[in-house]
């Protein structure tokens, strides 16, 4: 049993050793896990609605599933690598459910939207919107509370929602304004097909919503009719400020993009974010798929898509960026002004460019993943401008599905897409962009294959995502989920300044960031693992295993996928060991110098003390001399502590002529 015992310590102990020398040689990267399917493939399965992931890793999917016939709310929560059963969300109803939403925060906590019909009019059902909350530990929703009471007949409503890690949330969706039959609207239709629309957004304090209404810049100008192109977005920063932007016509009739901050339950003035001429010239053609990303600072950016009908100033369609500083580093009440992201787009009018996906990271760092004729084409940029565009990786498949974009603190970032193998096979393509400029790809599926219905990501802001959507069609479609993982984020060390006595050698460590969690630490001493128990921030390390003198701690941190990080090295400075004493004779032989060393913390003179033997004696010098009146032997006794208290005692005997 011990030879075994110790056979797995020798093992451990040299897989912890490959992970050092690893790490020694470069910083360990990302990696992106095979599908899971969460349910189906089969007729239940009727449609997907999202998926969230708070910064601590934890997070869910929401999709649609029949239960005796009716669509109902369904989640799977996702914890520690692992994903649950499903979760019926509506218990409470027996009416069918449309439009699912999800939104994540730290803990567990997951905040679900979907809209069902509560009346009737004139022979249409009326629906409501509806949320329910799955707190920090719980296995159940909690009871449903009524976001909106009446959202018409939820046609278009494409709502989206976005969750702070401290629990709160904004919701922005649309509703389409239906008249009886026979009744008009007074609002003008500014373009054939064109609707009467409310774009509202509500907010959720962590435990209720408050409805903040429409946030239209004119609610007396018709819509374009609602597309997934075309509906509102927003995005939510850490302490609660939000940021929505919608698709609406000017005066002129054309559609613009336009934005406003939102403080809470308290709603900003409106933006515009789109621009309306481009060379001096005007641009006549609609503007789309607005995206947004939020920093923790409060900058938010803005991509969307500018069509390019005859006539047009631009060459084709181009995706533009726009950026609303945080208030800080600049003014931030307006946009700084939008600029064409990527000019290197072939094909002239007849480009066919997809809707893009934007993130931003704390830095301020953004990434825009969008289609450009097919090929996945991901710009990056910070404070000092834009980079090149990467065209990498297997191509956009399957019309106008977005995309999702992640970015990595350290550098980075990973891009998933609608595309399809060699064969023509649908599947999901992962990209993951590494910060020294390597590059790796995956096609990822599930249930028994066939087209993706719809894609969504989940960030957690530290690089890591949840990939998941519905593949195959209905009647044979299949939730499906996967996961790009990015090792702990670099973290903070503490070791004793200055020296120390082996016995209060102790290093202390905050936790690493990282949503792959819970980690496993172990200190590292001179490149020798330690015996770390699980769970400990802070080590007192062995004292018969530090030798007096200089020495290197670090901390490893690995997470549930086996990926670490090492923190850089800090000094370790232990003295365990009292002064050395030299004792020489003078050359003439009648005498004795005495020189008294520390090496590590240094001689603490006064408690230097020197006996001759004779009588004589001298203290709180480290270097000191003695002439002998007369010949013999004699004894000479050296008391010397160091600066820590380490202390020497040392007896010579000395024979003087």
């Amino acid at each position: 049993m011990a030879s075994n015992r110790t056979r797995r310590r020798a093992l451990a102990t040299a897989f912890l050793a490959a992970i050092l020398l690893a790490l020694s040689c470069s910083c360990a990267s990302a990696v992106i896990l095979p599908a899971t399917t969460i349910d189906g493939p089969g007729e239940e399965i009727v449609g997907f609605g999202g998926v969230s992931m708070a910064e601590d890793g934890t997070g869910g999917l929401v999709y649609l599933k029949r239960v005796a016939g009716i669509p109902h709310v369904f989640v799977s929560r996702y914890r520690e690598g692992h994903w649950s059963a499903p979760i019926r969300v509506d218990t409470d109803q027996s009416f069918a459910a449309s439009w699912p939403r999800i939104g994540a925060s730290d803990g567990g906590q997951l905040v679900v939207v979907w809209a069902t019909p509560f009346a009737t009019e004139q022979s249409k059902e009326v629906f409501e919107l509806l949320g329910a909350t799955l707190a920090p530990g719980a296995e159940s929703f909690g009871t449903e509370t009524i976001v909106d009471p009446d959202i018409r007949e939820a046609a278009g409503t494409s709502p989206q929602l976005a969750m702070s890690s401290t629990g709160q949330a904004d919701l922005v969706y649309r509703v389409v304004r239906t008249f009886a039959s026979g009744q008009t609207s007074n609002i003008p239709l500014l373009r054939p097909g064109d609707v009467v629309e409310d774009v509202r957004v509500a907010h959720f304090n962590g435990e209720t919503w408050s409805a903040l209404g429409a946030i239209n810049r004119d609610s007396g100008v018709s819509m374009r009719p609602p597309t997934p192109a075309n509906a509102p977005q927003v995005a939510i920063g850490p302490s609660g400020t939000g940021i929505v932007a919608w698709q609406e016509p000017d005066i002129s009739g054309v559609a613009r993009i336009w934005a406003r901050r939102l403080f809470g339950a308290t709603l900003n003035y409106v933006l515009p974010a789109s621009v309306t001429s481009f060379n001096d010239r005007p641009i006549g053609d609609d503007a789309d798929a607005p995206s947004i990303a939020f920093s923790r600072l409060g900058q938010a950016e803005l991509a969307y898509r500018q069509a390019a009908g005859p006539g047009s100033p631009l060459p084709g369609p181009r995706i533009f960026l726009n950026t609303l500083p945080d208030g800080e580093s600049a003014d931030g009440s307006q946009f700084s002004g939008a600029t064409v992201l990527d000019s290197s787009v072939s094909g002239g009018a007849g480009a066919s460019i997809g809707p893009p996906d934007i993130d931003v990271d704390e830095k301020q760092d953004l990434r825009v993943l969008y289609d450009s004729n097919g090929t996945p084409r991901v710009i990056e940029g910070n404070n000092r401008g834009l980079s090149g565009a990467f065209s990498l990786g297997p191509p956009f498949v399957g019309g106008e599905l977005r995309s999702a974009s992640v970015m990595n603190p350290t550098g980075g970032g990973v891009s998933a897409w609608a595309s399809a193998d060699a064969r023509g096979r649908r599947a999901v393509a992962v990209r993951e962009d590494f910060a020294g400029g390597a590059v790796q790809t995956a096609l990822v599926g599930g249930g028994a294959g066939g087209e993706i219905g719809e894609l969504a990501v989940g960030r957690s802001g530290l690089g890591d995502g949840l990939i998941a959507f519905q593949q195959g069609p209905l009647g044979d479609a299949a939730i499906v989920a996967a996961r790009a993982t990015a090792p702990p984020v670099r973290f903070v060390i503490n070791a004793p300044k200055g020296w120390v006595k082996p016995g209060a050698a102790t290093v202390s460590w905050q936790p690493a960031a990282s949503s792959d969690g819970p980690l496993r630490y172990a200190v590292v001493v001179d490149g020798r693992v330690q015996a770390t128990p699980a769970g400990a921030r802070v080590l007192r390390l062995s004292a018969g295993g530090l030798s007096s003198g200089q020495h290197r701690v670090q901390v490893l941190a690995t997470d549930i996928d086996g990926q670490s990080v090492l923190t850089p090295a800090e000094p370790l400075q232990i003295d365990g060991s009292g002064p050395t004493v030299k004792i020489v004779r003078s050359r003439s032989g009648s005498g004795v110098a005495v020189r008294v060393l520390d090496p590590n913390s240094g001689v603490n003179k006064r408690f230097v003390h020197v006996r001759f033997g004779d009588g004589a004696s001298t203290s709180h010098h480290a270097r000191s001399g003695h002439r002998y009146a007369r010949a013999g032997v004699y004894t000479v006794v050296v008391q010397a502590r160091d600066k820590l208290g380490n202390q020497s005692v040392v007896r010579r005997l000395v024979s003087i002529r």
